[in-house]
């Protein structure tokens, strides 16, 4: 008898997140990051990732 049985684990996402960026920045300006990611109950990635989306959108409504 063979049993048809999930792999365990995190779901595949729709979406894949393929790429990584590493960034240095200076220790007051991750504290900064780290501080609002922990207030608005956010991952550093989340945030930077809003940050980032944040920017391009405010860009292109400039133009």
């Amino acid at each position: 008898m063979v049993l048809n049985m999930s792999k365990a684990g995190r779901p595949k996402a729709k979406v894949t997140k393929e790429k990584v960026v590493s960034v240095r920045m200076k220790p007051e300006d991750y504290a900064k990051v780290k501080q609002y990611a922990q207030s608005s109950n956010k991952t550093i990635t989340q945030v930077m990732q809003e940050g980032i989306t944040r920017l391009i959108d405010d860009e292109k409504r400039d133009q």
